[in-house]
């Protein structure tokens, strides 16, 4: 307990240091009412958190897996509950939709009820640093959880790039979060400076830049035909979209220029593969969709800005007038798949997707060839057959999951493919999907009730359900 209780305060010092971007948005803004309230939550937090940390620092103690399974439970539950009163506090929301604003921000779903032309630029880019933070959060659980415990068949290969431990007892906690930190908020700050230098306003380049790594759908107010009315911005955002849905680690190879061991890393490859063979469908296939707006080159850039952004789970739409330009059939299809391990991205999760298909691959080839060995058999080798074991089990929690959502949203009222729209959208923290299923902000409230299903839904996926499932069970193995 002390020692969950000390992480929960590290999580509500870290959004104390993160307040200072938003703050600073508010003094170029001259909005002193959100500068005071921001900078008075940041001191509040760092104080309480500092006192929690001196207090029981002593007593913390080494945490066995099912402790740690609960202590990811409750850091995601503390960065909620930190981004909750600002909400309240400065946009005079009620409990249950500031609840579901910060939600929706920490866990990267990125809606917002408020239209964006009444969000201020220091709101907008508190959002965003929520959403950052949030991002940020989901790398580290990765690293610490997911990782190390192979939670859902997770990967662990060549993860010592980023986390650093002397023995399982010191695990350098320090270093493992700079490895994570610097790389991210280096990406962070090279797109937002690319943006700038293709003549994007500042305040529109930093919050769009904090979403983009943490795949984050909240983009801020927007004034023209498309999300920027800036071509080559919006390529910009499709590559940083890209970018956020690939794995750390692989990051950090390529970086270092450790060739054989990225290519060892077949997820990244795999993932831009198929990227690359889906993008190359829907440019086809645009050709023969008309487009409300667009015409020509620019139809087929909208259609595959629109296929990047929900591939990626990052949920920005490239024509708000319009929506999102892909049928609702398409999306559900290729909602699942989100991005790669280590990633900020939503979704089952590619490496999942691969495994699964690798399976069906070699079982089908034992019906043609029943004595065979094949690669990653698990019929002989142990390791892939917990593998297989962890990702299918994964998946139908997700089926599950995804079903019992869409039969909750379906009870408060939605039709059903508003309901499986909310459910899919919500599960892989796809925040257009959600928008598009609720009425537009500012025009009807949406009913606490299913603010808090959606916020619910999101929270059990972001966090895995395999992880909140051992932290209620109390799972020792």
């Amino acid at each position: 307990m002390p020692t969950t209780a000390i992480l929960s305060a590290i999580v509500f010092a870290v959004f104390a240091a993160g307040m200072t971007l938003p703050a600073a948005a508010a003094v170029i803004e001259g909005n002193w009412r959100v500068f005071e309230a921001i900078v008075l939550v940041a001191a509040l937090y760092a104080f309480v958190s500092s006192i929690t940390i001196m207090a029981l620092r002593s007593r913390a103690r080494t945490l066995n897996r099912a402790g740690i399974f609960a202590a990811a439970v409750v850091v995601w539950l503390s960065l909620v509950a930190a981004a909750t009163p600002v909400f309240v506090l400065l946009e005079g929301q009620g409990l249950v939709p500031a609840l579901f604003e910060a939600s929706s921000a920490a866990v990267t779903l990125g809606v917002a009820l408020k239209p964006p032309q009444d969000i201020s630029v220091a709101m907008g880019v508190y959002r965003a640093t929520v959403a950052w933070l949030g991002g940020l959060l989901t790398l580290l659980l990765a690293v610490y959880v997911m990782g190390p415990y192979q939670v859902g068949g997770t990967p662990n290969a060549q993860l010592r790039l980023v986390q650093h431990a002397r023995t399982e007892t010191d695990p350098r906690i320090w270093r493992t979060f700079t490895a994570v930190l610097w790389p991210y908020a280096a990406l962070t700050a090279l797109c937002a400076l690319i943006l700038v230098i293709l003549r994007v306003p500042p305040d529109i380049a930093v919050p769009l830049s904090l979403g983009l790594l943490s795949t984050s759908g909240f983009v801020p107010h927007e004034s023209g035909a498309s999300v920027l009315t800036n071509t080559g911005a919006e390529l910009v955002m499709m590559v940083f979209m890209v970018i956020g849905a690939t794995s750390i680690v692989w990051h950090r190879m390529i970086v270092a220029r450790r060739w054989s061991m990225a290519r060892e890393q077949t997820e990244g490859t795999l993932f831009l593969t198929s990227f690359a063979a889906l993008l190359a469908i829907v440019l086809l296939v645009s050709l023969f969709i008309p487009h409300p707006t667009f015409e020509g080159w620019r139809k087929s850039f909208s259609f595959a800005f629109d296929t990047v952004s929900i591939l990626t789970t990052t949920g920005i739409t490239h024509d708000s007038r319009v929506g999102v330009v892909l049928p609702l059939e398409v999306i559900l299809l290729i909602i699942f798949m989100g991005g790669c391990s280590y990633s900020t991205a939503g979704g089952i999760k590619f490496f999942r997707i691969a495994t699964m298909l690798q399976h069906l691959a070699n079982e089908l080839n034992r019906l043609v060839y029943p004595s065979a060995l094949l690669r990653d058999d698990v019929q002989y080798d142990e390791r892939p057959r917990e593998i297989a074991k962890a990702v299918w089990s994964t998946f139908f929690l997700a089926i599950l999951t995804l079903t019992v959502s869409v039969l909750l949203f379906a009870a408060q009222g939605l039709e059903l493919p508003q309901a499986a729209a909310l459910a899919s959208g919500s599960f892989a923290q796809v925040g257009n999907v959600v928008a598009s299923a609720l009425p537009a902000p500012g025009t009807a409230p949406v009913p606490d009730s299913m603010l808090l299903s959606i916020s619910a839904v999101a929270l059990v996926a972001r966090i895995e359900i395999l992880v909140v499932l051992a932290a209620l069970t109390g799972n020792r193995r």
